[in-house]
C-alpha cells in the first residue's frame, strides 16, 4: 500500500511528539512493506531537509511556534494534481489538512485524518502576555474556541475517518458535529530506542535515589511546568528537603521557568537539563522515581507513555484527555482534579509516593504493562493497517461526487471548501503569530530522533535499584505479558 503521510513536520527541527511519531511512522509502515510519502511544508534553508521523494508545498516560518512551518496549497499542480497514493493519512492539524479531502473529492483517494492538538490550549501560541494575563479577553476566547473547532469537524467529515488518541477526544468531536467514523488509536511506542538496555544514571550526584521527580517536555505555556515548580517548592520539598526535580526541554518558557525556580528557592534542586535525543531519555525514566506532568491539553502526551513504558508512575491532571486515558488513577499512577486546588493534590499524590516506595515499584510495574499493552507498536499499526482498510470500504460505500476542477461551478466549490479557506486561515495565523513577541529558536544541534548506540554502559544498581519491568526485555514476552495481567 503506498500512504501519503501528510504532517506539519517533516524533519525533526524539534523535541515534539507528532514530528518524532511521523519519523517513525514512516519507518516502521515501510518495515511493514508499506511505501510512504512525507506531505507537508518544505524546509527551509535553516530547517533539516525532508526525506528524498516528499511531496512539498512552498512554506514559511510560523513565528508564534519557532521550528513550525506553514505549508501553502502551491504551486497549484502539486497540491492539485492526482498523486500515486493508495490513502492519504493526514497527520497535519494546521489547514494543510485540507489536501486530504481535496484528493478525495478531485481523484477518489481515501483519506484519515489524525487529532494531534488541543485546539483552545493551541491558542496560547498564538495570544501575546498581555491578552492572555486577561481573564476578560480569555473567557470571550473560551466561547470562541468550540466554534473554531466546528470547522475543522468539516475537513474531517470529508475524510473517510478521524483518528484521535484517546477516547475523550471521541465524544469531543461528535460534539463539535462529526459525523465520519472514529477510530481510537494511541500513539506507538519507539522500541528501538525504548526497549533498549539502559545505561548509567545521567542524574545530578547530590539527587539521591528515592526521591527524584522528573518531568519531560516542551517549555511553552500550555504545558503549566510553572504549576509543576509551583507545586515541588511549596509542597514537596517541605516534607521531603532531599527531593529533586530534573526538566528535560526547552522551549519560549525555559528562562521564565528557571526564574520563577529562584523566586521561589528551589533552583537548587532543580536541575534544567535543555534539549535531549530521544535515545537519551530511557536512562533518565529508569533511574527516576515519579513522572510529573500537569499540562491539561494532552490529546495524547507522548512523554507519558514513554514513562510509563519505562515503568515510572505518573502523578498528572485528571484532564479527560490524553493524560487520564493513559494513567489508570491508583494503579499506574495517581490523578488530580484540574483547576483550583491542583497543585496541592498533585504535590500530597507526590509526597505519597516518595513515602511509600513499595507502592511506588507497584505502579511502575503496572505502568509498564497496561503501556504494553495499549500502546506496543504491533498493536498500534495493526489498528492503523485495519483504519486504512475500512477507509478504502468506506469510500466505496460513500463515493464523492465527480469534480473537475475545468469545470466551473466544481472549481468555485473547491475554492470556498479548500483552496480559499487554507489560504486566508493561514493568512490569518500568520499575522496574529507574528504579533506575540517570541525570540526563542529551537537548538539545531540536537539529533532529535536518533537511535541509541550499539553499546550502553549498563548500570549494575539499576535493576535492584529502579526498574520494575527490564526494557530490554523481549518486546513479545512483555506484551504477553501485558495483556495476561490485564485480562485478569
Amino acid at each position: 500500500m503506498h500512504i501519503g503521510l501528510l504532517s506539519d513536520y517533516v524533519a525533526v527541527d524539534f523535541t515534539c511528539g507528532p514530528a518524532l511519531v511521523t519519523v517513525a511512522m514512516k519507518r516502521t509502515l515501510e518495515s511493514r512493506g508499506h511505501k510512504v510519502t512525507l506531505v507537508g511544508a518544505a524546509p527551509g534553508p535553516n530547517n533539516r531537509q525532508a526525506p528524498e521523494g516528499s511531496l512539498l508545498f512552498k512554506a514559511n516560518d510560523f513565528k508564534a511556534h519557532p521550528g513550525v512551518r506553514v505549508a501553502w496549497p502551491f504551486p497549484l499542480q502539486k497540491s492539485l494534481g492526482k498523486p500515486d497514493f493508495d490513502v492519504i493519512h493526514s497527520h497535519a492539524n494546521s489547514l494543510l489538512m485540507h489536501y486530504a479531502p481535496m484528493m478525495r473529492a478531485l481523484h477518489g483517494i481515501p483519506c484519515l485524518s489524525t487529532n494531534t492538538i488541543h485546539l483552545p490550549a493551541f491558542a496560547q501560541h498564538l495570544i501575546p502576555d498581555s491578552l492572555y494575563e486577561s481573564d476578560r479577553f480569555m473567557s470571550q476566547y473560551e466561547h470562541l474556541a468550540p466554534l473554531v473547532e466546528r470547522t475543522f469537524a468539516q475537513v474531517y467529515n470529508g475524510c473517510d475517518g478521524l483518528i484521535v488518541q484517546c477516547d475523550g477526544l471521541a465524544e469531543h468531536w461528535h460534539n463539535r458535529g462529526l459525523t465520519c467514523p472514529v477510530h481510537v488509536i494511541p500513539r506507538p511506542i519507539d522500541v528501538r530506542i525504548f526497549d533498549r538496555p539502559v545505561g548509567r544514571d545521567p542524574f545530578q550526584s547530590n539527587f539521591p535515589r528515592g526521591s527524584r521527580l522528573i518531568v519531560v517536555c516542551r517549555h511553552a505555556r500550555e504545558k503549566d511546568i510553572d504549576k509543576v515548580i509551583r507545586l515541588f517548592a511549596e509542597h514537596v520539598l517541605p516534607n521531603h528537603p532531599e527531593a529533586s526535580l530534573t526538566l528535560i526541554g526547552d522551549g519560549p518558557e525555559h528562562h521564565h521557568l528557571i526564574e520563577l525556580s529562584e523566586e521561589l528557592g528551589c533552583y537548587h534542586r532543580c536541575d534544567f537539563v535543555g534539549e535531549r535525543p530521544q535515545r537519551d531519555l530511557p536512562d533518565f525514566y529508569a533511574h527516576a522515581d515519579v513522572f510529573v506532568y500537569a499540562s491539561v491539553s494532552e490529546t495524547f502526551g507522548q512523554v507519558v507513555n514513554e514513562a510509563l513504558w519505562c515503568g515510572l508512575p505518573v502523578v498528572g491532571a485528571n484532564d479527560g484527555l490524553g493524560v487520564s486515558y493513559q494513567v489508570d488513577h491508583e494503579i499506574s499512577g495517581l490523578l488530580s482534579k484540574p483547576g483550583r486546588g491542583l497543585m496541592a493534590s498533585m504535590g500530597a499524590h507526590v509526597v505519597r509516593l516518595l513515602d511509600n516506595p513499595v507502592e511506588r515499584r507497584a505502579m511502575g510495574e503496572a505502568a509498564a504493562a497496561r503501556s504494553r499493552a495499549r500502546t506496543h507498536p504491533e498493536v498500534v499499526y495493526q489498528a492503523y493497517e485495519s483504519a486504512y482498510e475500512q477507509a478504502t470500504e468506506h469510500i466505496k460505500l460513500n463515493p464523492p461526487k465527480p469534480r473537475n476542477v475545468r469545470r466551473p461551478g466544481d472549481a468555485m466549490w473547491l475554492l470556498k471548501e479548500h483552496l480559499s479557506p487554507w489560504v486566508w486561515k493561514h493568512m490569518a495565523l500568520s499575522a496574529i503569530g507574528s504579533i506575540r513577541n517570541n525570540s526563542y529558536k529551537p537548538s539545531s544541534e540536537v539529533p532529535f530522533d536518533a537511535p541509541p548506540e550499539v553499546i550502553v554502559n549498563r548500570d549494575p544498581d539499576l535493576d535492584r535499584d529502579s526498574m520494575r519491568l527490564s526494557p530490554g526485555s523481549s518486546a513479545r514476552s512483555l506484551l504477553r505479558d501485558a495483556r495476561s495481567r490485564l485480562s485478569r
